[in-house]
């Protein structure tokens, strides 16, 4: 797509194109005297901007500016939020751009409706300042009027768009029109965005606890529109010509030009937070347990007992719970509950000698009748309503509830403080639930909390960050939340997607589990996971057991892999239930503790480029389109392709696989893309495949926990740099583990038959041709052969060269450590 004015129109009668003098690679012109024009030095057009036309009624602005007040109010109920926008007069369409230096201001009949002030930050980075003409300044004292900027630029057949964080149903959002406002997610979710009949309950298409604005394009960039209220992006979804986002002015808005999807993602992490690289037991497989101090110890006993090789045990019910029929309700209180954990020191004194770490539970709630409402309310530390008096509402519980003021700093105070006494307890993280339900008109100390509620988040995450980083003795410990807003990358050390319904529904079960993570990984959340089997089961069955294998599996293959319990225990299945659940888990809990080195290693990648764990198809191949709208396949790092079974029932499943060849992770022959294959899937198997190049570092079996290990429960220690490495020949690859063993291939395409010969180099020495091991492996550096597979086993840093009879060749370097590592080759 190269930049051109339209060859129809005789450009003797247009005006000359207008540059703006921007650097750092963009090259930014209005032409015609009405179209601004945004493309990179190498001619590709980035944004092209729309020509005025007339606008019919209330229909959308389909052209490049136009502007007008609104004002927009909200009605919250159980934290979901009905919009109402009410209007203040026709859109006023922009008919000419005025080009002055590095400002561009639209203008209709003469008057400035708005002023876009150019700037790169850096090379690769345009930031787009939007104000009101003429120093004007939107009214304080009315926080839900404001002037809307409406910015339209073209759409053509191949333009697709992923991103815009937590996202359940789409992963490619061409045709949608996205609100980004933070909001509960509903139980269940509509189609549509309506508001319509229960809309308190059930969640709206894009309803979303972290609805970053911030979008991947095909062409190579990153959008973001920096904003604290609300904004909406339409992907060519009003006009299959034409996208728009909507803005209250001031804003900022900043492209970031890859231009591969890469490049473009690790430019905009730069800007607004990297993924913060969490504590290695984050990769570890997590157990929920509940019902008081003698079940806790039960279940983490019995974990021991069975072989499964998990390193935290979390108890959200340590302050308190309660049978409301069938549902299991927490206390809402902000420290323990002696009735039911008199002895939690204790409790967690023995988790620790299990070697597990403990973890606990925090919400921002503060209910009518409680302890931390004597604390806080009379100290004037709740959100407070304009007359002055605690914010109340209907809670979760459907009783009264307040909330605790983020922006006080002595509120701020008093919860560093609760959370420093559970870790005082033995504590060592928690789960840092909600932050969604602010409502827009209160008043915090910060100002109106109309301002505060996508930042609400934000502020939440930051007491736990305070509490954890400002504890000063030496304890390793994490939090994970659920709701973000711009800054959370860099606070959260795990993020989870929220309360899922324990069903296979598209619309909140588990098929919305892969469109979240990778919406959040655009956004900059890497380190991901979620509840398996789901949460809610409201006016439902309860979770099957069908349904527990195959959440299980995508689990394991997750960042994080994590149990809960769910609101209604007693319907849920669970890790426990019969022997060949256990049996199942614990092969899914193993295989997931030993990819901890590739896990952490993206982990660490992640953190250092912003490129996360789980990526969208289109980071790898963005040229090819059918990758865009895929909602059940994710790549784990750059090789693997996950595949999860996600509709009931169903013991096979069509794959995807784009251009190159790709291998069955565990074993069979390989296949070239792009072609989409059907594959079976029983119920206890997971598609996987890995393409050529693909490098897999694995813990050897045997590590028991990732935290507090022992001679009775080994860790990571137990192992030290020994690893099992699967290889994956016919193409180039490098990994890095996060403590810095790494591994470098370079590969030709082998043929899958036919004998190989096998040399290795230890650490700079002469290459020795290896032998087949011995019956009782005494003997290293050896090789074997495994089915489809070579194992080659060798000790210390070296060189591995794989020949044939046709002249093909690899060779796999190993270095910064000296364990023992069996190479696991397929060709």
């Amino acid at each position: 797509m190269a930049l051109s004015t339209a060859a129809c129109v005789d450009e003797a009668v247009l005006p000359a194109p207008a540059e703006v003098d921007v650097e750092g690679g963009f090259d930014v012109r209005v032409v015609e005297g009405n179209r601004l024009v945004v493309a990179a030095a190498d001619g590709r057009v980035l944004l092209d901007g729309l020509a005025p036309a007339p606008i019919a009624g209330d229909a959308p602005p389909l052209v490049g500016f136009a502007t007008r007040q609104v004002t927009t109010t909200y009605e919250m109920q159980f934290g979901a939020f009905k919009p109402t926008l009410t209007p203040h007069g026709p859109w006023a369409v922009a008919d000419s751009l005025d080009v002055s230096e590095l400002k561009v201001s639209p203008r209709a009949s003469g008057r400035a409706l708005v002023v876009l002030s150019f700037s790169t930050a850096e090379e690769g980075h345009l930031v787009v300042d939007l104000s009101l003409p003429d120093g004007e300044v939107p009214e304080p004292s009315s926080p839900e009027r404001r002037t809307k900027l409406s910015w339209g630029f073209a759409c053509d057949t191949e333009d697709r768009f992923a991103g815009l964080g937590a996202q359940a149903f789409d992963a490619d959002h061409r045709g949608q029109t996205v609100p980004t406002f933070v909001t509960e997610g509903g139980i269940g979710r509509s189609t549509t965005d309506d508001y319509a009949g229960l809309w308190m309950l059930q969640g709206q298409r894009h309803s979303s606890h972290a609805p970053l604005p911030q979008v991947l394009s095909r062409r190579g960039y990153v959008l973001t529109v920096e904003t604290d209220r609300r904004s909406t992006l339409a992907l060519c979804s009003e006009s299959e010509t034409a996208a728009r986002v909507e803005v209250d002015i001031p804003a900022r808005i900043h492209v970031f030009d890859g231009p591969s999807p890469a490049a473009a993602l690790e430019r905009a992490s730069a800007t607004f937070g990297r993924p913060r690289m969490p504590p290695r037991v984050a990769f570890a497989p997590w157990l929920d347990a509940v019902f008081g101090s003698d079940n806790v110890r039960r279940i983490a006993q019995k974990a021991r007992d069975e072989r499964i090789p998990a390193s935290v045990i979390w108890t959200e019910d340590w302050r308190g719970g309660e049978w409301s029929g069938e549902t299991y309700a927490l206390e809402e209180e902000w420290e323990v509950d002696r009735t039911l954990y008199p002895d939690i020191e204790e409790v967690a004194d023995d988790l620790h000698a299990l070697g597990f770490d403990f973890h606990v539970y925090f919400n921002p709630f503060i209910y009518e009748g409680t302890q931390a409402w004597e604390e806080t309310a009379h100290n004037g530390w709740l959100v407070e309503t304009r007359a002055g008096e605690p914010y109340l509402f209907t809670g979760a519980k459907f009783t009264n509830t307040g909330l605790l003021d983020l922006t006080h700093p002595e509120a701020r105070e008093w919860a560093v403080g609760k959370m420093r006494d559970a870790m005082a307890l033995g504590a060592d993280g928690w789960m840092h639930d909600f932050a969604e339900w602010l409502p827009t008109d209160g008043v915090v100390a910060a100002g109106p909390s109309y301002e505060q509620h996508n930042v609400w988040p934000v502020l939440w995450q930051e007491i736990a960050r305070e509490a954890i980083d400002g504890a000063d003795d030496g304890g390793e410990r994490l939090f994970f939340a659920r709701s973000g807003w711009f800054g959370t990358p860099e606070l959260v050390d795990v993020f989870w997607a929220g309360d899922q319904q324990t069903t296979f529904a598209i619309d909140d079960g588990l098929p919305t589990i892969i469109p979240q993570g990778i919406g959040l990984g655009v956004a900059g959340i890497s380190t991901y996971g979620h509840d398996i089997a789901g949460y809610q089961s409201a006016a439902g069955p309860g979770s099957t057991k069908e349904l527990f294998f195959r959440w299980t599996e995508l689990g394991a293959w997750s960042p994080v892999m994590r149990t809960h319990h769910g609101a209604q225990p007693d319907k849920e299945w669970s890790w426990e239930k019969d022997p060949e659940t256990i049996d199942h888990f614990r092969r899914y809990a193993e295989l997931h503790v030993a990819l901890v080195p590739t896990l952490a290693g993206l982990a660490a990648h992640a953190s250092a480029t912003g490129v996360p764990i789980w990526r969208h198809l289109a980071l790898r191949f963005p040229q090819d389109a059918t990758v865009w709208p895929i909602t059940d396949q994710v790549m784990l790092g750059e090789g693997l392709m996950i595949a999860p079974v996600v509709s009931e029932g169903a013991t096979s499943r069509d794959v995807y696989l784009p251009a190159g060849r790709w291998f069955p992770f565990d074993g069979g022959a390989s296949v070239e893309g792009p072609a989409t294959i059907t594959v079976d899937a029983p119920v206890t198997e997971i598609p996987v495949f890995a393409a050529a190049g693909t490098i897999v570092p694995m813990y050897p079996p045997g590590v028991a926990t990732l935290v507090r290990e022992s001679e009775a429960i080994p860790g990571p220690s137990a192992v030290g740099d020994d690893r099992h490495v699967l290889v994956f020949l016919g193409a180039d690859g490098a990994f890095e583990e996060a403590d810095g063993l790494s591994y470098v291939l370079t590969s030709d395409v082998f043929d899958p038959e036919g004998a190989l010969s096998i040399t290795f180099s230890e650490d700079g020495a002469q290459a020795e041709p290896l032998a087949s091991c011995e019956p009782d492996g005494s003997v290293t550096p050896c090789f074997d052969v495994s089915g489809d597979a070579v194992l080659v086993f060798v000790e210390g840093p070296g060189v591995v060269a794989v020949n044939d009879a046709a002249g093909h060749e690899a060779t796999f370097t190993t270095s910064g450590g000296w364990g023992r590592t069996v190479v696991r080759l397929r060709r």
